[in-house]
């Protein structure tokens, strides 16, 4: 006779790699060069959103846009860093959690520092059907028309669950 125990971890790998993006920014922020009063200000909201929607696996991306506000809209795109989500990234894993900062450090350096009158905001690209969070609204992303788009491989692990980093570099004229 064999006995047989299966854990559910999506739960626990969806809080740990909600945990892992959000200091994740916090680092880009930090190590960019940009203020992080702004970050500080939507930690609540940026928790209850990617954390929701994680769990309930509507999550495609999260996207960090950086902008010069002094430049119009459309032509204001100074740089871009994305936290794709793979929810099938170890099906078949033992439920490892994990985090790679060198991998955020190794992005930040690549991408390089941002002016100081740069903001920035965050979008989270959901599939249909996605639960309502506080706070959260619908948006379009500036244009990535003259960058180059570079993935870094996967920076948050846990379970089956996987969020894979890329950023935005300008392109030669």
């Amino acid at each position: 006779m064999s006995t047989a125990v299966r854990v559910n971890t999506h739960a626990y790998a969806a809080t740990h790699v909600a945990t892992g993006l959000i200091n994740s920014l916090r680092k880009i922020v930090k190590s960019s060069g940009l203020d992080p009063a702004r970050l500080t200000g939507q930690w609540t909201v940026l928790e209850a959103g990617i954390a929701a929607w994680l769990e309930s696996q509507h999550l495609r991306a999260l996207v960090m846009e950086i902008y010069d506000p002094r430049l119009g809209y459309g032509d204001d795109l100074v740089g871009r860093f994305d936290f794709t989500i793979d929810y099938g990234y170890y099906p078949n894993g033992d439920g490892d959690l994990w985090l790679d900062p060198e991998t955020v450090h190794y992005t930040v350096r690549k991408a390089g520092s941002f002016p100081s009158q740069c903001d920035y905001r965050f979008i989270a690209t959901t599939s249909a059907g996605r639960p309502d969070v506080p706070g959260w609204s619908t948006t379009n992303l500036r244009s990535t028309n003259g960058f180059a788009r570079n993935d870094v491989g996967t920076a948050i692990g846990g379970g089956s669950l996987g969020a894979g980093l890329s950023y935005y570099t300008r392109t030669a004229s």
